[in-house]
């Protein structure tokens, strides 16, 4: 059996046509096919104890969805196939996967995912967390009215170039630290994307069991500006004497003052620490 998972909430509600529309696809198939609300799903132990290894749980939605997913259930404990099927409004998960295909097996990249901690929580990162302008670009991205795409991205972006004031950040990497004065980004990657496609970390890859910490610093605003576009292709990073990039399997970030901070496109604030680590 096909369980399709859908989110009510990702792409302004409009996941339910894309259900609707591939399970008419797969039972033209000869697959026999359910449609799920996921925000329906009362207790998700008994709803996985249901179904076997043979079925498929195809996950309709983008990095929102996936991201409360994996902070929802053990994914060792899931019997089934894990597959996605890119309908969010942002995909950066599946694009980091590079796959050819719009379904995509996924289970084995949703095990040992990298774990945040903040103050008074923990939970697991799909992509990556990033304090400081990405944190504020993704907070008016999601408050805007128009569709995640790149298009609102780079709009809210030069809005947010304005507003936003450097800071001091203190980095500690597998118990090396290092403090800069004059910080735009501060971003700790697991995977390549953030922000729909923007590719802030060139040389990650998901298999790497490694976590990358990239630290845009002491930029004048028009180089950032005119550096931000080159982020979709990784080209920022031959900007050496501005940006910065670090691997490690620790990283703890501490602000002088709280900023946004984005987690998978989800912001929280105000923030002035957090911790990502990865075994």
């Amino acid at each position: 059996m096909d369980i399709l998972l859908y989110n009510p909430l990702s792409s302004r509600g409009k996941n339910i046509k894309v259900a609707e529309k591939l399970k008419k696809k797969l039972e033209k198939k000869g697959h026999e096919v359910k449609v799920v609300d996921l925000l329906q799903i009362e207790n998700v132990h008994a709803f996985l104890s249901n179904y076997k290894e043979t079925d498929r749980m195809i996950i309709l939605g983008g990095d929102g969805t996936m991201h409360r997913i994996i902070n929802s259930i053990d994914i060792q404990e899931v019997v089934p196939q894990i597959f996605m099927y890119k309908a969010g409004s942002g995909n950066d998960f599946l694009r980091s996967i590079k796959s050819k295909t719009k379904l995509v097996d996924v289970k084995s990249y949703l095990m040992n995912l990298p774990i945040l901690t903040l103050e008074h929580e923990t939970r697991k990162v799909l992509n990556g967390a990033g304090i400081g302008l990405d944190g504020l670009v993704a907070y008016r991205v999601n408050e805007s009215k128009a569709l995640k795409n790149k298009s609102n991205y780079f709009k809210n972006s030069v809005k947010s170039f304005f507003q936003f004031k450097p800071q001091k950040v203190k980095v500690i990497i597998d118990g090396n630290e290092m403090t800069y004065n004059k910080v735009y980004f501060v971003s700790s990657m697991y995977s390549s994307y953030f922000g729909g496609g923007m590719k802030i970390a060139p040389k990650k890859k998901r298999e790497d069991q490694m976590l990358q910490l990239v630290v845009v610093k002491d930029i004048p605003k028009w180089l950032l500006l005119i550096m931000f576009p080159t982020i979709y292709i990784g080209w920022h990073r031959f900007l050496k004497p501005y940006v910065k990039i670090f691997n490690g399997k620790r990283i703890k970030v501490e602000l002088s003052e709280g900023s946004y901070l984005q987690v998978d496109g989800e912001t929280q604030y105000p923030i002035s620490s957090y911790e990502l680590k990865i075994d």
